[in-house]
């Protein structure tokens, strides 16, 4: 990943990795109308490689992790790289900003009309974490077990039960 997220066209980039592995990535610019462009990508991306199981969990962390990218991370003139991958054992997406700070997980109060982000992404994802890059900001990151995923249930619950004979 480079250091420093540069300004161009936001256009996706597809990658095929080693083991069938899938990994896309668009480039947002940082603007109110990025969160929905970016579930939109999120949602584009899996329906087209069929991980639809967990598509609303994953629409909806993208969500708010994009948007705290774009309030809090990103600075003015930069751009916001949201990555899709699809992985043996796991969906996941990865959200990069060029910011600095550390985003932490909030208890706000019962009045309060934001600080939810973080604790949305925590109760419906099967993990999620932040790293620092090479150079400036940082990657929030989601994933969501396949072992949850319908596909895999599926292959489980239709598995012959009992006795063959």
């Amino acid at each position: 990943m480079a250091s420093k997220l540069i300004s161009g066209a936001a256009t996706a980039l597809p990658d095929r990795l080693p083991c069938g592995e899938r990994d896309r990535t668009m480039f947002f610019p940082r603007r109110r109308t990025t969160p929905r462009a970016a579930r939109d990508f999120v949602v584009a991306t899996l329906t087209e490689w069929g991980e639809t199981s967990r598509l609303d969990d994953m629409r909806l962390c993208a969500s708010e992790i994009v948007t705290n990218a774009v309030l809090h991370g990103a600075p003015a003139g930069r751009q916001v790289l949201v990555r899709v991958s699809s992985l043996d054992e796991h969906l996941r997406i990865e959200v990069h900003d060029a910011g600095d700070g550390t985003p932490v997980q909030r208890v706000p109060g019962e009045s309060a009309v934001d600080g939810r982000g973080l604790l949305i992404v925590s109760a419906t994802a099967d993990g999620w974490g932040v790293q620092q890059r090479t150079g400036p900001g940082k990657c929030v990151w989601a994933s969501f077990d396949r072992d949850r995923s319908g596909a895999s249930a599926l292959s489980r619950d239709t598995a012959p039960k009992g006795d063959p004979s």
